[in-house]
């Protein structure tokens, strides 16, 4: 009985799976509002039913693409991930800084996509809001470790500290930079890396101060 329970429970995960990889799918390709659940429904290979007796509405389906995206195939918050404590555990700011950037890129490379498709439908607008200020609350986490590694430059408050690295290190510019200009991934955490150490701290890559 217990095997028959797991092979349902795992085959319902499946399903919730294939539906979520649809919809983010769909939504990158079409767009949000452009995007309807029955072309969802059967991307999935389920009834629109199944669609919404899982997810409810579009909007939760479009959270569930944007946890997707930023948590990966294997659901880890950011915070609790592997790169990101390692980043914590980093003993100093260069080296915190590299790895929290490297895996942010990780995470842009899924998440960027969906933003720029939803950024300007209004009808997505609430769930960006929300998920934005995820970041938002995880960027303050950061600044207040990379903080401890090294002094932010005189006279930079920790909220400006944040500000600064929302934008540099944000869905749009990474867009912009790997979209419109051509830049891979790796050649934005470099700049990344440096705008950011030299902006907050005042330090090169390698150490020198500024």
């Amino acid at each position: 009985m217990g095997d028959v329970k797991q092979s349902r429970r795992e085959r319902a995960q499946e399903t919730r799976r294939r539906m979520v990889m649809a919809a983010y799918r769909r939504f990158i390709e079409d767009g949000y509002s452009a995007t309807p659940m029955d072309v969802i429904a059967k991307d999935a290979g389920v009834a629109v039913q199944t669609l919404y007796f899982t997810f409810r509405t579009k909007g939760d389906l479009l959270q569930a693409a944007y946890e997707y995206a930023v948590e990966g195939p294997v659901p880890v918050p950011p915070h609790l991930s592997d790169w990101w404590r390692a980043a914590e555990e980093a003993p100093d700011v260069e080296t915190a800084m590299r790895l929290f950037i490297d895996g942010t890129m990780a995470v842009f490379e899924r998440a960027a996509p969906l933003v720029w498709t939803v950024l300007g439908d209004e009808n997505a607008r609430k769930s960006y809001e929300y998920n934005d200020g995820l970041r938002r609350a995880g960027y303050e986490r950061a600044i207040t470790f990379l903080a401890g590694k090294h002094p932010l430059r005189e006279g930079l408050s920790d909220t400006r500290a944040r500000d600064i690295l929302l934008v540099v290190l944000g869905p749009q510019l990474y867009n912009q930079f790997t979209r419109d200009l051509g830049w891979t991934s790796e050649e934005v955490a470099t700049w990344s890396t440096t705008t950011l150490l030299e902006q907050l701290f005042g330090v090169s890559p390698d150490g020198t101060r500024r």
